[in-house]
């Protein structure tokens, strides 16, 4: 690798881990935030979710924004289901598991299916990154968009469609693990600090 393309990277890898740092201060402070203002009708919220949907209701949630392209993630889902007294470690296995799972269900639509055209076009346009980063990276790009803010089945269909191995894609998701794990502590100290 030339020094300039070292140079071009490094700033890349730096941006990346600042928005990393940025999307979990931002956690932390909204629920700080709702701990002290909304810790009420916040509870009351999740104490309603998870009596009318219960741990499948979280499951299919988490799926359904893994899974599709949407500008969603399940980390609301993880606060909901929190403060209406799940515990973490519940929260953590269901959000992880459907979100691994959704992963794959995407991927295995990005290779049967391929990329759609208006998805494609979509992606290319609000997520440049993500093709790039397949492109540049091949599975380990599969790692970078499962650990960054960025959908999930993006990543996971671009992936199945650019028919990356299945066995490196499933274990590249596992990086979801620490991700769901960061983000629970986020919320829970959040709140804890807000009051919740």
């Amino acid at each position: 690798m030339s020094a300039s393309a070292e140079d071009q990277e490094s700033p890349s890898l730096w941006r990346t881990g600042l928005k990393l740092l940025v999307g979990f201060a931002v956690i932390f402070a909204l629920s700080a935030m709702l701990g002290v203002y909304f810790n009420e009708p916040l509870e009351a919220a999740g104490t309603v979710l998870i009596d009318r949907f219960g741990l499948a209701g979280l499951a299919a949630a988490t799926f359904i924004v893994d899974c599709l392209p949407t500008p969603l993630g399940y980390i609301p889902f993880m606060l909901l289901a929190n403060v209406g007294g799940v515990p973490n470690a519940t929260i953590f296995s269901v959000c992880f598991g459907a979100s691994f799972t959704a992963g794959l269900f995407g991927y295995t639509l990005g290779r049967g299916i391929g990329m759609p055209r208006r998805i494609d076009a979509w992606m290319r346009e609000k997520h440049p990154r993500v093709r790039q980063l397949l492109d540049s990276h091949g599975v380990w790009g599969v790692v970078f968009i499962a650990a960054l803010p960025l959908p999930l089945a993006l990543g996971t269909w671009s992936a199945g469609a650019l028919r990356l191995p299945p066995q490196k894609v499933a274990l590249a998701l596992l990086v979801r693990i620490p991700k769901t794990a960061f983000f629970l502590a986020m919320i829970e100290s959040g709140l804890m600090v807000g009051g919740g």
